[in-house]
This record gives C-alpha cells, structure tokens and sequence, in this order.
C-alpha cells in the first residue's frame, strides 16, 4: 500500500481516490497572492516536516499553487518522490509560471499535472516542459440534472415570461463581467424580453460598485446552495459568461449547466472551446490585446457584437441541441480514472538522481516569453524563481510586471491552446 502525502483541503475528494493508499493529511488552503512569501512558504514547510516521515512518503498530491513551493522544499531536502499536481489554474501570472518552473527545475520523471482540459494540459507541457494530462478535476457531481422549468421559475419567483440568460460564478474581474453586461444591453435592443439572472459567490466590492450602473434590469443571487443553484440554472434558457479568465483550466459551470439541458454562450477562449461547439450552445470571439483591460493580467476580450449573434441563434434554433455530458466531466468519470494514477505513479518510486540543490536555470528548455521574463529579472538560478522573485515583488504580485513581458506570456499561453483546436 503506497503512502501519499496529501497537500490540500479537499480531503474528502482525495480520499474517494486514495482508498487503496495510507493517506497522511496536510491542511493547505488557498491564499491570497499577497500572502506569498519566502518565508511564509518555508514556515508552513518546516510544520509539514514536523508533521510527518517525508522519507516514507511514495506520492505527494499537491493540490493547488500554495503547495508548489513546498513541493520543491522537500525536494531540497532530498526527499525524491514523484507529485501529482492538480493546480486549478493555468501556468500565469508570473507567480504561479515561477511556481511550476521551480518544480520543473527540480522534476521527478513521475511528475504529472493535471488540469481539465486538453488544452489546458497542452499550455503547461509547452509553458513549463512538464507532463500534464487532461483529467477533470474534480467533475460535475449528479445533483445537477434536469427538472422542468415552468416549476424551477416558480420556486425561485422568476418570471415565466422572459427568456433568462444565467451567469453563475464570481462577481471578480478575470470573468469578463463588463463586456457580458454590455452585450446583455444590445442584446435586449432586440431581444427585449432577455433577462439576465446573475448567482454570484465572491462578490469583489469595488469591481461591483463600478459596474452597478449596468445592472438595472438583471436578478442577482447571492451564494445559493448547490441544490438551489441547479434549479436555477434549470429555471435558464442559456447559460453565458464572457469570462476569459486566467485562472482556470476548464470552467465548471457551463458543464453544470449543459448538465440540466441548458445550452451555454461562452468565449472562445481557454478550456470552453473542449466541450463547448455549435451543438450544445456557441462559441464568441475573442479579441487579444495589446494592452491589460480590467485587470493587470487580462489581455482578451469578449466580443460584445458576436455574442449578441451567438445567443440569439440559440433563442431561435428549432432543432435540438445535444447535452450530453462527457464522462470524463463527470465526478464519477474522475474518480475511475485517479486511482490507477497514483498506483502508477507509487511505482515509479523516488530517484537520487533529482536535482535537489539550486543550479542555473536552462533557459534554452523554455519558449521565447518565458526565457525573456527570466533574462528581464535577473533569475539565473533555481531558487530565485522563489526568493529574488519574491524580494522584487513577483511572488507576492505586489509587483504586477512589465506589461509586455505579461502580454507575451499570456499570448503564448492561451493562443498555444487556441493552436491545437481542431
């Protein structure tokens, strides 16, 4: 029986896949940027260290960023088995590219990332070097299906009238919330009977404040339970977003929605062009900037004109449109597929032959944006990817970076992913 080390806080998604593994527990949670420093990292090391016989350990689980760090610190420390990374986000901004560039610095050959998409998994291996596979995570769990709707408007006081377009997610400025509500308005110049319903979770104060003035007309909900939620995406007769956000893989709540029936208008952009096509919604461009638009790292944008295009093809299409969820979408698809992973990987076992030590970095093993970031800033040797990039800011994103170098990264990234679309 494998031992794994279990860096994370959603103990009880990792022990549905770890059943067959002795599991040792460690609580990490997920931080605010402004929290990411040197020494909090290695604080939160030396109590992982008390905590347990690293020495024993045959897998660490390394969920999200915060765990990177201390990945490598074991590492460091001559502790060589192989990490199954599940970060929920791509490899950007600065911090989190360094974060994984410090692992891949310092790999194991059983080292594996996983993210929700094929795209998504193709942006890490071009990015960073590392392997990444396409494996959900976690899926969508069974409580979202379909009821019927005239009920669902009923129960939450929804009119039966309007045709409702929903978003659900963070009221934050990765989720292209600007120009969604900008194109809500053009849509209802011909479209008047559009409603849009919003349920938001993280509500970010001053990114609302600036965009109340658009909201008339639109529902707000506010941090419904799961069972609540799937009602009201089944109350829905599209579910939108403009979100072109950087920080995840694949995007959970479209699939949520074409689970209860309900089509879905997304950006074309990141991991929605996987399971997103004309046949259960619409695709909307997306223009890639020059400059940052609603915040430091965001370099895209919905096009408002083609959304309006998008959704009301979807108001008016007759035929019927395929929901099918793929399995691997699916919590129960998720959690076949895991457990043969880490039994795999335990096999692959620890190797001396780890670089442990700081050592300079291989520039020529990165694309060209990557290599420019590490030139700009002076990053030479492994572990200034975690201590100068923290001294200068980069870790902590109190320093946001120079824009072009931003830009760059972010284009390969993203337009990486935009590449490999069949």
């Amino acid at each position: 029986m494998p031992k794994v080390l279990a860096l994370t806080d959603s103990a009880e998604d990792i022990k549905n896949f770890c059943e067959e593994a002795d599991t040792h527990f460690f609580a990490l949670h997920p931080l605010p940027a402004a929290e990411h420093t040197y020494e909090g990292f290695a604080q939160t090391y030396r109590r992982l260290k008390a905590s347990c016989d690293l020495s024993s350990i045959d897998v660490v689980v390394a969920e999200y960023v915060e765990s990177i760090p201390l990945l490598y610190f074991m590492r460091r420390d001559g502790y060589h088995c192989p990490a199954l990374m599940i970060p929920h986000t791509n490899p950007y901004p600065f911090d989190i590219l360094f974060f994984f560039l410090l692992v891949a610095e310092h790999s194991h050959p059983g080292d594996l990332v996983i993210c929700g998409s094929q795209n998504a998994a193709r942006a890490y291996a071009h990015i960073t070097g590392m392997a990444a596979k396409n494996i959900c995570t976690f899926g969508i769990k069974n409580v979202y299906g379909k009821q019927d709707k005239r009920e669902c408007r009923e129960r939450l006081g929804l009119p039966q009238d309007r045709r409702i377009l929903l978003y659900t997610g963070r009221f934050m400025n990765d989720k292209g919330l600007k120009p969604l509500l900008g194109g809500y308005r053009r849509l209802r110049e011909q479209e008047p009977d559009a409603l849009l319903v919003m349920s938001v979770t993280h509500i970010d104060p001053p990114y609302y404040n600036r965009l109340a003035p658009q909201m008339t007309d639109v529902i707000l909900f506010h941090r419904l339970e799961k069972e609540r939620t799937a009602t009201l995406y089944n109350a829905a007769d599209i579910f939108v977003s403009g979100a072109t956000s950087i920080f995840e893989t694949y995007g959970k709540s479209p699939l949520e929605a074409l689970a209860c029936g309900v089509p879905a208008v997304v950006p074309r952009f990141d991991g929605f062009p996987y399971y997103v096509d004309d046949t259960n919604g619409g695709l909307v461009d997306v223009e890639y900037l020059d400059h940052s638009n609603e915040n430091p790292y965001e370099f895209a944008r919905m096009s408002e004109t083609h959304f309006v295009e998008k959704c009301r093809g979807v108001l008016r299409r007759t035929e019927p449109l395929d929901y099918r969820i793929p399995e691997w979408a699916t919590y129960e698809g998720t959690m076949k597929v895991l457990p043969g992973l880490l039994r795999d990987m335990a096999e692959t076992g620890s190797t001396a032959s780890l670089r442990g030590s700081s050592h300079k970095i291989d520039k020529s093993r990165y694309p060209a944006s990557v290599a420019a970031v590490l030139e700009h800033y002076g990053l030479e040797e492994s572990e200034d990817l975690l201590a100068k990039a923290g001294r200068l800011g980069l870790v902590d994103r109190s320093n946001k970076g120079d824009e072009t170098l931003l830009r760059n990264l972010h284009h390969e990234l993203f337009l990486t992913m935009d590449a490999h679309r069949g």
